[in-house]
């Protein structure tokens, strides 16, 4: 009687370690899935940043002659480094109100501009969101695994 096997108990228990195995692997695919993604936004949006910050300091170049601005003409915004890139931004920066905003040869300058400034926002705004997401539970764990770091904005503190 007493080493009588109750196999409704072990199916019981077998059921629930099944049931919780899947909860934490279904968990787990949404969390790593949740990661890659606000990853892939941030990235898509430093991508056009890029782009975006590459175009207006051509543009701005060909309107105000800086030697500082000229020395990035002939770099891939893309392969710099960070801090490059932010020097080069607020170069821009600096520069732009030099512009005479009443030329209508300047309208796309300006314009550029602008969209420079725009995607700036968003980016950072991508990027704190990405770093605050990485510093909560589960997802630090996860971003641990997968060896996401915290990222740098352009907003100056």
């Amino acid at each position: 009687m007493f080493l009588q096997i109750k196999w409704d108990l072990i199916i019981e228990l077998s059921l629930l370690f099944v049931l919780i195995a899947a909860g934490i692997a279904v968990s787990t695919f949404v969390f790593i899935r949740s990661l890659r993604a606000s990853y892939r936004e941030v990235f898509r949006y430093q991508s056009k940043f890029d782009i975006e910050l590459r175009k207006t300091g051509n543009l701005l170049s060909k309107v105000i002659k800086n030697d500082q601005l000229t020395q990035y003409a002939s770099v891939i915004v893309k392969e710099m480094p960070f801090e490059d890139k932010k020097n080069m931004l607020d170069l821009i920066d600096e520069i732009f109100p030099k512009i005479n905003p009443e030329d209508p040869n300047n309208k796309y300058v300006i314009q550029t501009y602008e969209n420079l400034q725009e995607i700036r926002r968003t980016l950072d705004t991508k990027v704190l969101s990405f770093n605050h997401q990485i510093t909560l539970f589960p997802f630090n764990i996860f971003a641990k695994i997968l060896h996401f770091k915290k990222m740098a904005h352009y907003t100056h503190q």
